[in-house]
């Protein structure tokens, strides 16, 4: 029954682009009879460079817009897969139109191709390669070309908007007196208008000949973003500023991003495979360079500059350029759709707590308003498991890597073996070289830790506080090593399985309790909507709500009043039944969530949520 489950077999096949409402290139594929569809647009590069790139660089742009499509039309289960891997990893065999078919299927760079994606995402990616369409060669569907001028590029580097590129484009013209090609890829609208006013207050500082800004929209259409991680983008990114670099002739992409995030290296133990990112891992960018140089026949470059580098040396770096009063308008935070004008960082998630600890830790906490994260780093309580494990694992990691050697971390860390492969340095040097890199790191966030809890001895820390929760965290692991009489210990809140029988119209929790009838009808609506927010990776706090309205509509209930109604009957069943099972009331009753002004919803925190298949 616990054998390993082989991913079923996604079937693509990619259709010739065409225009959608606004003129932009639309993609389409069909993904196991689906229709699905992405949109791509290219602005201010010259028509004349356009006419001049080869007809790789094109496919090179479509296959790219493809993958990252594909990767994000299919869920990786979500918070609902429980087995670590039975849905995260998946196949996709894809058959593909290329202008070049006899480059693209000779069987080196096939090969390397599909691994390099399959390191990046964890994927199996097969291609069938087939000739395209003459009328779908045209380049022009996917540009909005520029004014016409002999501006050339020294440099061209990745641009997102964050610290971290922000720090590279101001190092590449400042220091070493580069014209830079910014190459932004956007998706969300929030993240259009940031890059802009980056790039325009550089241009007014630093001179508008010393850079360009290429900004490149992909959008994904309705019904195709399935699947919140993607995994792939970071291909899309590289295969955009490969085929501009190509256009202007330079040879070299960077991608600017400090090497602790590079390395990424999963902050709990529960944080495997795929979950941890390898977006600008040494291993991918090597792979990138490879594949790259085999498409177009030439040895080219893609390379992270900031590998050796912590957050902190590169918010210092700014400063040392003289533009520590424009970190305000960079963008660190993942929780893009929800950003607003007053909070501009979330300061729930990891980027949030790495940006925020590095301003800290360089002093420069003052260039970055505290009242612009929704949660403030030290002060706010922290009430929900994942947000507390987020900021508690960030501090966790930084105090083991403040006092780790290289036995320990790659004992620790088996993968890391991976990087040091990669780095084209002597294996010793590269390990002990990493090693330093994240004592450095563990080392300015510890200091900031220390400073914190310091401060506080005197007056409290707030309640669920990141300063809160570390002391009682350190206080759990100093009293676990001394004997004590047995006292009731806290633990954590239990999470519930809850796996619904649509044939038979029956829900089991724990296996030890049955719903049917009225309130199964609740419950599976709710358990629709919580699957949906799973299935986009959403995080626990931001996973969907039902309004009365729709909730009698999926429940088959007459009005608002008949779904208040139902909703009170069900919880108190849940709560008999839960009394009946040996479990606790309350947890039934709480199981249905009622968020204020928003609507129902199961609690994200304390369900698991699955369908019987099969007869």
């Amino acid at each position: 029954m616990d054998g390993v489950v082989q991913p079923p077999e996604h079937i693509v096949t990619c259709l010739p682009p065409e225009a959608d409402g606004r003129g932009d290139a639309q993609l389409r594929f069909e993904i196991d009879g689906k229709l699905k569809a992405v949109s791509l647009r290219i602005g201010h590069i010259r028509k004349s460079l356009v006419a001049g790139l080869p007809d790789v660089a094109l496919d090179l742009i479509e296959v790219a817009a493809f993958v990252y499509a594909i990767d994000s039309s299919v869920s990786r289960g979500g918070l609902m897969d429980q087995q670590m891997g039975a849905k995260w990893h998946r196949r996709f065999h894809v058959s593909l139109p290329v202008r070049n078919l006899a480059l693209w299927s000779e069987p080196k760079l096939k090969t390397a191709f599909e691994e390099t994606l399959m390191f990046l995402s964890g994927d199996r990616f097969v291609f069938d390669f087939v000739q395209s369409e003459t009328e779908a060669a045209t380049p022009e569907r996917y540009f909005d070309f520029g004014k016409e001028s002999a501006w050339e590029p020294d440099s061209v580097l990745m641009f997102s908007g964050g610290l971290d590129s922000y720090a590279g484009a101001l190092e590449e013209i400042i220091e070493r007196k580069h014209k830079v090609a910014l190459i932004s890829h956007f998706s969300a609208t929030k993240i259009a208008p940031i890059q802009r006013d980056l790039q325009k207050h550089m241009a007014q500082k630093l001179g508008p000949q010393m850079l360009m800004h290429f900004p490149m929209r992909v959008q994904l259409k309705r019904g195709t973003n399935a699947e919140g991680t993607h995994r792939a983008r970071s291909f899309l990114f590289a295969a955009l500023g490969m085929a501009t670099a190509i256009a202007f002739g330079q040879k070299r992409v960077s991608f600017y991003e400090n090497g602790v995030v590079s390395l990424n290296l999963p902050p709990v133990g529960n944080v495997l495979g795929t979950r941890a990112t390898r977006t600008t891992h040494p291993q991918t960018l090597q792979r990138f360079e490879a594949l790259f140089s085999m498409i177009f026949d030439q040895n080219l470059r893609v390379d992270n500059p900031f590998f050796w580098r912590t957050k902190t040396e590169v918010v210092q770096t700014i400063a040392r350029l003289g533009m520590a009063d424009q970190i305000a308008f960079t963008r660190s935070c993942a929780d893009v759709h929800n950003q607003t004008k007053q909070y501009a960082h979330c300061g729930r998630c990891s980027q949030c707590v790495d940006r925020r600890f590095a301003m800290l830790a360089a002093g420069l906490a003052g260039h970055d308003p505290e009242e612009a994260y929704r949660l403030d780093l030290m002060a706010s309580p922290r009430e929900r498991v994942q947000d507390k494990e987020v900021a508690l694992s960030y501090v966790r990691s930084a105090f083991a890597y403040e006092a780790i050697n290289e036995d320990e971390l790659v004992a620790r860390f088996p993968a890391i073996l991976n990087a040091v492969e990669s780095l084209g340095e002597p294996p010793d040097t590269a390990l002990r070289r990493i090693v330093d890199l994240l004592k450095r790191h563990g080392s300015s966030v510890a200091t900031v830790m220390r400073d914190e809890m310091s401060s506080t001895r005197m007056e409290p820390a707030p309640a669920n506080s990141l300063p809160d929760l570390y002391g009682a965290a350190q206080r759990e692991q100093l009293f676990t090593s001394m004997p004590v009489s047995p006292e009731p210990q806290n633990e954590l809140e239990p999470v519930f399985d809850i796996v619904i029988d649509t044939k038979r119209k029956v829900l089991r929790i724990n296996d030890a309790i049955q719903i049917k009838g009225a309130g199964f009808n609740l419950l599976n609506t709710l358990a629709t909507a919580f699957l949906h927010g799973a299935g986009q990776g959403l995080d626990l706090l931001d996973f969907p709500t039902l309004d009365a309205g729709k909730l009698a509509v999926g429940a088959g209930l007459q009005d608002d009043a008949a779904v208040r109604q139902s909703v009170s009957r069900t919880r108190s069943l849940l709560g008999t039944k839960f009394t009946s099972a040996g479990l606790s009331s309350e947890d039934g009753k709480n199981l249905i969530e009622n968020i204020p002004w928003s609507g129902y919803r199961l609690r994200p925190d304390r369900v698991r949520v699955g369908y019987v298949t099969g007869n």
